[in-house]
């Protein structure tokens, strides 16, 4: 192991700086060498995204990385500015919200790629953020003499809930093994209620490992996962492609301020025509593989895929009760609901009908942060009392998605001794043939032996992954020629049968079904009849819809914004809706 030292020799070659740091908002082409080499020089505010990536021009690497790769933190050399903390996210943590995990984790380098073999969320003893690492990059530039640049993306997300902040970590490294400081920025996140600028220096000490046998399979499957991937244009070039469409317009006309906006994008003839992936400092260097919060979009992709394929393997799955598979889940309450009660947000118990009145209730989200299983489940089974008959009436509570999970999850486990809903349902067989990033290799989970998925929110993707499963589904979920979920329920979420649209769901023209929002945009369109447009949804304003002639449209923000008109009149302008 070698760790560089801060001394004079090393002074000596913070002489080959390449420009000095910007204030913050400015994108300087590069981060000065001096920046890595010592403690003291550096970042004392944030900085342009862009110093954090290659510029335009790099050159290849002089040397290789292969090993283990630990960050060692000091809080002192840690700076945070708060944007945003509504909740008094700082207040109650303290010191830890501004400073990084202390990981280790195998990176391996191929030509230009550095990739990390770990790339789900690393559950440490921070005790606010996990960290999660995504393939980064390698270069050299004119005036960096015999070190190598690297760069690695990563997201940090809050313990037990789905916020999400991106970051870049970059530091230098040469053919004799040494590496420098790192440097590391978060300057944007998917997260409504804490907005922080985390930037600082982080010690690094470096060993070498032969990780070949470990890091072939990791290389195939990234090159699988890019091959995969959509191909992806600027979205401003939408407008070439279908005269007529104005992708200014998406989000700010629909009264979505572009700052709270992670990336927004819409597929349309098999193409991704996406934004950049944007920051308080210039764009996100890679955003190709930004991470994304599911947050309750995981109810479709998570609940209701899980359910239909659950469905589909055993017919009539769908029709057990709740208190048949949970023994926590009492009669009286739950003797008479459904797995399709359920997953349609109609089980008869709530303590107000009013649209999210119980969601947001305090009792309710101190549900969400909850670490246990136990008590996850205990809250859900027992706090909302019986008010309706199962089926009649749609109220929005993301602990019943929680009961459902853990019952699907029973289910699972009494057919299979050692079976997991995750990996067993929708990782092994639907995922990975679908070539989607890793970071869907893992739901967050509750922090003890049950190790439930929250089912309800807790996915992290790409913006690809979720773009390519949309048009899966609208597709007819298959492989290889073979429906891989439920037909009938699949097309009542994908409001593709007229006899079951599902339960009104809190607006007109709005209702909700198997997991999936649906929307009649005809009315919005001056449409003469229904045009019914699935899509799924997140609480700090995320969207994705389907619409039913192939266009995609999506974004992920904070705004804790839910309109997308302009993209309904972009979708009707590619192909008549009506």
């Amino acid at each position: 192991m070698c760790r560089l030292a801060t001394d004079t020799r090393w002074r000596a070659v913070a002489a080959l700086t390449l420009g000095f740091l910007a204030p913050s908002g400015a994108a300087p082409e590069t981060m000065p060498v001096d920046a890595f080499l010592t403690a003291d020089v550096g970042p004392l505010q944030p900085v342009g995204m862009a110093a954090f990536g290659p510029p335009a021009g790099a050159l290849s690497p002089r040397a290789t990385m292969a090993g283990r790769l630990e960050l060692v933190v000091d809080a002192k050399l840690a700076h945070l500015a708060v944007v945003h903390d509504p909740w008094g996210r700082v207040a109650e943590v303290g010191e830890p919200i501004g400073v990084l995990p202390a990981v280790a984790i195998d990176i391996v380098q191929r030509g230009v790629d550095l990739l990390p073999l770990e790339r789900s969320l690393i559950r440490g003893a921070h005790p606010y953020w996990e960290i999660a690492f995504q393939p980064g990059r390698a270069w050299r530039e004119e005036a960096d003499g015999g070190w190598t640049r690297a760069a690695l993306p990563f997201v940090l997300q809050e313990r037990s809930a789905n916020c999400t902040h991106n970051g870049v970590l970059a530091w230098l490294f040469d053919a004799a093994g040494r590496v420098s400081r790192a440097r590391y920025q978060v300057a944007s996140e998917t997260c409504g209620y804490f907005k922080a600028d985390l930037y600082g220096s982080t010690g690094l000490v470096y060993a070498a490992r032969d990780l070949a046998s470990a890091a072939a399979p990791a290389i195939a499957r990234l090159e699988r996962h890019r091959r995969a991937r959509l191909p992806v244009r600027p979205l401003a070039e939408l407008a070439d492609e279908y005269p007529g469409v104005d992708p200014a317009g998406f989000a700010v006309d629909d009264g979505i301020d572009l700052r709270d906006v992670s990336v927004l994008g819409l597929v349309a003839g098999g193409v991704h025509y996406r934004s950049d992936c944007r920051t308080r400092h210039g764009p996100f260097p890679f955003c190709d593989s930004l991470p994304l919060p599911s947050y309750s979009t995981a109810k479709s992709v998570f609940a209701g895929v899980a359910t239909m394929r659950l469905q589909r393997l055993h017919p009539g799955f769908a029709e057990q009760r709740i208190a048949g598979l949970l023994e926590r889940c009492d009669r009286r309450r739950w003797g008479d609901v459904s797995i399709e009660n359920a997953l349609d947000m109609a089980t008869g118990n709530f303590r107000s009908p009013a649209f999210e009145e119980d969601e947001f209730s305090q009792p309710h989200e101190w549900f969400v942060f909850a670490d246990a299983h136990r008590d996850k489940l205990s809250f859900a089974c027992h706090f909302f009392p019986r008010k309706a008959a199962p089926g009649t009436r749609f109220v929005y509570h993301t602990s019943d998605t929680y009961v459902l999970g853990s019952a699907l999850a029973a289910f699972v486990a009494r057919r299979a001794d050692g079976a997991d809903l995750y990996r067993d349902v929708l990782l092994e067989p639907l995922w990975r043939p679908l070539e989607l990033s890793p970071l869907l290799d893992e739901p967050l989970r509750t922090y003890d032996a049950v190790r439930q998925p929250f089912t309800g929110y807790g996915l992290t993707y790409e913006a690809d992954d979720i773009v390519r499963l949309a048009a899966w589904l609208m597709d007819g979920a298959e492989l290889d020629g073979t429906p891989m979920l439920d037909e009938q329920m699949l097309a009542a979420a994908l409001q593709r049968d007229p006899a079951d649209r599902g339960l009104p769901a809190g607006a007109p023209g709005l209702r909700y079904n198997n997991g999936f929002w649906g929307f009649d945009a005809g009315p919005s369109l001056g449409c003469a009849r229904p045009v019914w447009v699935p899509f799924m949804s997140g609480v700090s304003g995320i969207t994705v819809a389907m619409f039913p002639n192939g266009v995609i449209y999506y974004y992920f923000s904070d705004s804790y914004v839910f309109r997308w008109q302009s993209a309904r009149e972009a979708a009707h302008r590619i192909a008549p809706l009506c």
